[in-house]
């Protein structure tokens, strides 16, 4: 090539450069990212656990008291029965004390690690060496008769006649006290007399040992069925009262928080089912009881009328139980009822999804 063409193709080649330039704004191109390295075994991040999550539990066998054997408790042994206990890691065994008075006693005893009661056992509980404390209510409301022999049938007929309780202090004693006051009586016209549970109750009913009792009234029917007289519902007066609570000892919740915190949660998908699946819960309450499924699916739907869904609850069923024990032990009045119950658990299950998880409606 002669020397001016090579000038020339010199002189087209930095022309091109300088427009090039003056295109892409003379940027440097950016450099490349080094390659990711690869983590080593034991720094791989763990998967974050599904919603609803339960905890492993300490404990994986426990002892369960009921007493009674009515459908306010019932979510405790049907967690049993039809698995959620052993679901959740824990084989679970669950038995019938028979009233307030021996379910408590055998837990603080440590015969048992829950017992199933009425929150006054809780609230005076915290003026002994072993006080309990109450994780959920199954049921808040008072739904009991005062159930007399046949020729009982009026507040005159009452005065001077026993009135069969489960214990003093306990959910029964409740339910008699609000039950003289709506005959117009005072505990002065009736003698209160502990029987215990509710069977042992229509026992003496039955075996005309008693002339009056507390009786639950999703048997109403049955005992107009055997001829006795029905003098006062509790159901139609709303009151607020924890019937049947999961207490546990304070010690013992301190060691098994899990645990705990899996019994509850399995109390509660058991106690959801009388909603959701109110078949189940029947079969299992009849199978239970020795009951005709027929009735076993009333009572059922009777407590879906009445039952706490959500287990959770308000300070005035803890204070209700609480004035009717301090009319048996005035030391009672000094003890805050917020010492008898622990929300935390139930709190727990909705920052964790369960409630979600179940389908149950959250505190």
């Amino acid at each position: 090539m002669t020397q001016p063409k090579r000038m020339r193709l010199l002189g087209l080649l930095a022309v091109a450069s300088i427009a090039f330039a003056a295109c892409t704004g003379g940027a440097t191109p950016a450099p490349t990212p080094p390659p990711t390295p690869t983590p080593a075994p034991g720094d791989t991040p763990a998967p974050t656990d599904p919603p609803g999550t339960l905890p492993a539990p300490e404990l994986t066998s426990v002892k369960i008291g009921l007493s009674v054997t009515e459908t306010s408790q019932f979510a405790s042994k049907a967690a049993e029965v039809l698995g959620i206990y052993a679901a959740n890691g824990i084989t679970a065994e669950v038995s019938v004390f028979e009233g307030d008075g021996k379910t408590t006693a055998a837990l603080q005893a440590g015969q048992l690690d829950v017992a199933m009661v009425g929150v006054s056992s809780a609230v005076s509980s915290q003026i002994t060496d072993s006080p309990m404390v109450v994780l959920s209510v199954n049921a808040v409301l008072l739904t009991d008769n005062i159930v007399c022999q046949g020729d009982v049938k009026t507040a005159d007929d009452v005065k001077g006649k026993r009135i069969a309780i489960s214990t003093f202090g306990g959910t029964s004693n409740g339910a008699a006290l609000l039950g003289i006051k709506a005959l117009n009586l005072t505990t002065n016209d009736v003698v209160i007399t502990q029987v215990g549970g509710q069977s042992a109750r229509i026992a003496a009913l039955q075996g005309g040992s008693i002339e009056c009792a507390v009786v639950d009234s999703n048997l109403e029917q049955e005992m107009i069925d055997q001829g006795f007289s029905i003098l006062v519902h509790l159901k139609t007066a709303g009151v607020e009262w924890g019937r049947s609570g999961m207490a546990v000892r304070k010690d013992w919740l301190a060691k098994n928080p899990n645990t705990a915190l899996v019994l509850v949660a399995s109390a509660l998908a058991a106690q959801n089912l009388y909603w959701t699946d109110p078949a189940a819960m029947a079969k299992a309450y009849a199978d239970f009881n020795q009951l005709e499924l027929a009735d076993a699916e009333k009572q059922v739907a009777d407590f879906v009328e009445i039952g706490n869904r959500s287990m959770t609850w308000a300070d005035g069923a803890f204070e209700n139980p609480k004035e009717v024990l301090a009319t048996v032990n005035p030391d009672i009045i000094d003890v805050p009822v917020s010492s008898a119950y622990d929300r935390s658990l139930l709190q727990t299950l909705v920052d964790i999804g369960y409630y979600e998880k179940i389908g149950s409606p959250a505190p």
